[in-house]
């Protein structure tokens, strides 16, 4: 049988293309390397325009839990930022539930899942496209969407690669607590925490409550590695982090340190997303917060511009990278700013942030500013002029009172 899309990867870029092309009608085969549930490197947070614009997140109950407070800490735990409102900052998911929810979705609408297979090679022919699977069998479609993450088969094989200095690394570990632990260290708030540079690194660690879990990690961006600020072993700094939590009574003393699990992100898009018969969304197309690293907003977004842009290509049966190229320019529109911004700011993170958490705590009406902002539609990115502004009138003032 020959597909009208063949989308590989189901994590929430692959999951939510295929969503919404089945739901048109569309023959859609969703091909997934691994079986579910399956458990993906990632902390779980979520940013509250990601419900602003996939409403159905939570009608089908895909958020474990909420949090209506992020407090910041400085490198030297001197400087804080509290961010605290009475509606939800920041949404949590467990992995493992929310990408096979997003499935579930997918198949209910129509997909074709199948599961446990890798794509080895993809053959361009004349009117259509074959993946060729790694048991040895063959899938042909009109169209493929290339959603099968970082190290993108798809994306090798029209010739993209990632750049190993344009990469995050990172090292986490998810725990469970019983409800009673919960409720005594994280209350109703379940407050998340970030700690920038810890012990010098070029990044941040974070803690982030759930209903019932705590997801632990800690994050080094490598565009920001510098002769100075050689390369961790995130292993040390993991163990390292937890004692800084356990000093701040952020976790329980009896928490044992465990080997972690690892993952890895790109923090730089893609030259193109496009090629005759094939898109690229997701972590395959480089499509993440280089700044955060926090990229299911950015994979499902592309899933969805992908999938529309599919769809109309096949209603006038052209599927060229010119028909195609206009996913590429919605994509821009809409956030090539800004993540040329947040790039920028992202190589910040091999310097001493301190003075900056400083400047911002000492002006309430910035933190207002940004805590306004984080759980609105557009989130922060949203009010990017608006918190620049008044920053560097904060920064500004605070140099000519010293």
């Amino acid at each position: 049988m020959r597909y009208d899309v063949a989308v590989v990867g189901a994590g929430p870029a692959g999951a939510t293309a295929a969503k919404i092309l089945s739901e048109t009608g569309l023959r859609t085969i969703l091909l997934e390397k691994t079986t579910f549930p399956r458990d993906k490197p990632c902390g779980g947070g979520l940013q509250m325009r990601v419900l602003h614009r996939f409403k159905y997140l939570e009608e089908h109950n895909l958020i474990d839990s909420f949090s209506t407070r992020i407090q910041i800490h400085s490198s030297s735990l001197q400087h804080h930022l509290d961010f605290h409102q009475t509606k939800p900052l920041e949404a949590m998911v467990l992995r493992q539930t929310f990408d096979e929810g997003l499935v579930t979705l997918a198949t209910r609408a129509g997909a074709l899942l199948q599961c446990g297979n890798a794509v080895h090679d993809l053959t361009d022919q004349k009117d259509h496209v074959r993946l060729v699977l790694s048991d040895g069998t063959t899938v042909e479609s009109r169209l493929v969407i290339g959603a099968d993450g970082m190290w993108s088969m798809i994306a090798k094989k029209i010739g993209m690669k990632q750049h190993s200095d344009q990469i995050g690394i990172c090292a986490y570990n998810e725990y469970h607590f019983d409800q009673e632990t919960m409720r005594d260290l994280y209350g109703e708030e379940r407050s998340v925490h970030i700690h920038i540079q810890p012990y010098g690194m070029a990044g941040y660690g974070w803690m982030f409550p759930k209903k019932e879990h705590v997801n632990i990690g800690v994050v080094e961006f490598r565009q920001a590695v510098t002769p100075r600020l050689n390369k961790k072993n995130l292993q040390i700094l993991f163990t390292q982090y937890l004692q800084i939590l356990k000093k701040q009574k952020l976790i329980p003393n009896s928490l044992r340190t465990t080997t972690t699990h690892g993952g890895a992100f790109p923090t730089c898009p893609m030259s193109t997303l496009t090629t005759d018969r094939v898109l690229l969304c997701g972590d395959a197309g480089g499509l993440v917060n280089p700044l955060t690293g926090e990229g299911i907003y950015y994979a499902m977004c592309s899933g969805e511009t992908a999938a529309k842009t599919a769809i109309k290509a096949l209603e006038n049966s052209t599927t060229d990278v010119r028909t195609l190229k206009c996913y590429q320019t919605q994509w821009n529109q809409e956030f090539s700013l800004e993540l040329s911004l947040l790039s920028r700011l992202s190589k910040r993170w091999g310097r001493n942030l301190d003075s900056f958490l400083e400047v911002a705590n000492k002006d309430p009406k910035l933190v207002d500013i940004i805590c306004q902002a984080i759980p609105s539609k557009k989130g922060v990115q949203g009010e990017k002029w608006k918190i620049i502004r008044r920053f560097v009138f904060s920064y500004c003032t605070h140099k000519f009172r010293r």
